[in-house]
């Protein structure tokens, strides 16, 4: 294979002032191809922060708002690396990271993706757990598979790529790789620097979580319709085989019901990330 085996692709929609602390986390990564969408920016610090970095060199991808989806599959058509990590810009990177997760993809030639251990920086500082692979049935609950995730170039596009729009567009992904059966993998090593600061878009998708896993149900009714047979393959916990169906049928608003779901699948976690929002909030 000639030239760089990863394609990193950065969405920016005026994230100017954390840009270049993700481009920088990028800088001592093994060679790749680099390409930002700037998706309809008008931040004017953000548009200068673009022109300094093409007059460098840096590949900048001009688009009208169309939101993460589009954005990021204008930057895996305007590279051709066999895997694509995509980046959001106000996140980071572990030291080695992409080779890390390129090396676990070359040995594994039929996994279609790999990911590492999530680290949240910024108003919080902790490290949380991610799934181990692609679980059909513990997928329709949740997703636990980072957003940093390393997936070759074919599988994401015969698997339609990001096409949620912007709101659970990963899960959507992960959803599509695990009805076609594809194999997915997680490596023993920090990847993903999640930056945590209030009105992330993540926050946002907080009000919408009813509407939007109505739409991952209803674009990917085979799985749900699979449930009670994918429950018996998967290697989810029994406490959580044993829970997660009873906590469906509770009289729960939707978002209520999936922080029940991650308390009895993550407990530990759960309850430190509730003292350490108290902690910073005091």
């Amino acid at each position: 294979m000639t030239g760089p085996r990863v394609a990193v692709v950065v969405p920016c929609h005026d994230d100017g002032d954390t840009l270049g602390e993700l481009l920088a986390s990028l800088h001592d990564q093994e060679p790749h191809e680099l390409v930002i969408v700037d998706d309809g920016s008008t931040d004017p610090a953000t548009l200068a922060a673009f022109e300094r970095l093409e007059q460098g060199g840096t590949r900048v991808f001009h688009q009208r708002n169309a939101g993460l989806s589009a954005a990021r599959m204008a930057g895996v058509a305007a590279t051709s690396a066999p895997y694509v990590m995509p980046l959001d810009a106000d996140d980071a990177i572990a030291p080695g990271a992409v080779a890390a997760l390129a090396d676990a993809l070359d040995a594994q030639p039929d996994a279609a993706a790999a990911w590492g251990r999530t680290e949240v920086f910024g108003e919080l500082e902790v490290g949380l757990e991610v799934a181990e692979s692609f679980d059909p049935w513990l997928l329709t609950y949740l997703n636990e598979i980072p957003v940093a995730t390393l997936v070759r170039r074919s599988a994401l596009l015969e698997s339609g790529g990001w096409s949620m729009g912007s709101g659970y567009e990963d899960w959507d992904l992960w959803l599509a790789f695990a009805e076609r059966g594809l194999r997915g993998l997680s490596v023993p090593c920090p990847v993903w620097r999640y930056r945590r600061h209030s009105g992330r878009m993540l926050e946002g998708t907080i009000p919408r979580h009813a509407e939007l896993t109505a739409r991952l149900r209803e674009r990917h009714p085979a799985l749900w319709s699979a449930r009670r047979r994918n429950r018996r393959a998967s290697r989810a916990p029994l406490r959580v085989k044993l829970f997660f169906p009873l906590v469906d049928g509770l009289p729960l608003r939707p978002f209520d019901r999936h922080r029940l779901y991650l308390l009895i699948r993550r407990p530990r976690q759960v309850l430190s990330l509730r003292r350490l929002r108290r902690a910073a909030a005091a």
